[in-house]
């Protein structure tokens, strides 16, 4: 890997054979270069463990990019980069009442990256900078005949552009 490539190292703490969090410690103190940048370890529908990890990552001298999980707003304001993770799991409607409150009513100040992006409509009426879903990737065993790389030469670039919402609606009670 030379600078000219970006990487951004994640726990994959979604996927079915997730890394340990003293693994994914050790990965990146092995692995990682001075210019990629990583995700924190987080633990998808517990903020509050996902908030622990980022203070002891820190603790330990490590700078990752935040997850927002839960009501943990004040990172949209003290954040440069944050990643907005938790929204695979979600019904449709709560997810979009969730992003819209994270863009629309706390208005961050960072670059926002959207973990699990699955599909387009819930990508294009945010201002987030990057997403991402590895979805895409057709799983079964006929399909792992192909390399990424293979999938990325038929699929190409993915570009989603940003529309923003013709209207949305405010919460009516607190």
């Amino acid at each position: 890997m030379t600078r000219h490539r970006a990487v951004r190292w994640d726990p994959g703490t979604f996927s079915n054979d997730a890394i340990s969090y003293r693994s994914y410690r050790d990965y990146i103190h092995q692995h990682a270069k001075p210019w990629h940048d990583y995700l924190q370890y987080d633990e998808i529908g517990d903020p509050e463990a996902t908030a622990w990890y980022l203070q002891d990552m820190r603790r330990r001298g490590m700078h990752p990019i935040p997850i927002l999980q839960g009501n943990a707003f004040h990172l949209l304001h003290s954040e440069r980069h944050i990643a907005i993770g938790g929204l695979v799991g979600m019904p449709e409607a709560r997810r979009v009442d969730y992003l819209d409150e994270v863009f629309y009513e706390h208005k961050p100040v960072g670059r926002i990256h959207l973990l699990g992006m699955v599909q387009h409509k819930w990508f294009s009426p945010y201002t987030a900078v990057e997403g991402d879903n590895t979805s895409w990737i057709p799983r079964d065993e006929w399909n792992r005949r192909k390399t990424i790389a293979e999938w990325l030469a038929e699929y190409g670039e993915q570009w989603v552009p940003f529309q923003p919402r013709e209207m949305f609606q405010m919460k009516f009670f607190a």
